[in-house]
């Protein structure tokens, strides 16, 4: 019993093993990152945060600084019938990828129409949430982009 247990623990051991060093980091290769794709969601609460009804059908932009080139709109999407978003951009030259924190913010223009979200209908400049890394990277149409998410919504009262 004690050779059965020893074999399969030596089994799963060397499969282990393979599947790690046929990764292409365990081998040292560099990993070329496609893009960056960024999830959210935007709901109808005072803060703009969730828990919360999904606000649908809002713009909500992408910015990112751009070593020397400073702070751009890289891409946009609409809110869906949840209030979630999904933003993928491609790589770009200067945007300093597969970090913890990236350089970028997510943004929605204020206020919102009184139909579509009463509580923050009144206010008035942009929210603004942090784009965070969460670490990981998908496979995409664009090829292997980097996984983040969005922190908390802020007003940035213009």
């Amino acid at each position: 019993m004690d050779s059965y247990i020893n074999r399969a623990s030596a089994f799963f051991l060397v499969a282990f093993l393979f599947v790690v060093t046929s990764t292409p980091l365990a081998n040292g290769q560099v990993v070329t990152l496609r893009g960056l794709t960024v999830n959210g969601s935007l709901c109808c609460t005072p803060s703009a945060n969730c828990p919360g009804q999904g606000v649908s059908g809002i713009p909500v932009s992408l910015n990112c600084t751009i070593v020397g080139v400073g702070a751009r709109v890289l891409g946009s999407g609409i809110t869906n019938v949840n209030g979630s978003f999904n933003i993928t951009v491609p790589a770009i030259t200067g945007l300093i990828l597969g970090l913890p924190m990236l350089p970028c913010v997510v943004t929605v223009q204020l206020p919102l129409s009184p139909v579509v979200c009463p509580v923050i209908n009144a206010t008035t400049g942009i929210l603004a949430a942090t784009v965070n890394s969460v670490g990981t990277l998908v496979n995409s149409t664009l090829g292997l982009v980097q996984a983040a998410t969005i922190g908390l919504f802020v007003n940035a009262r213009v």
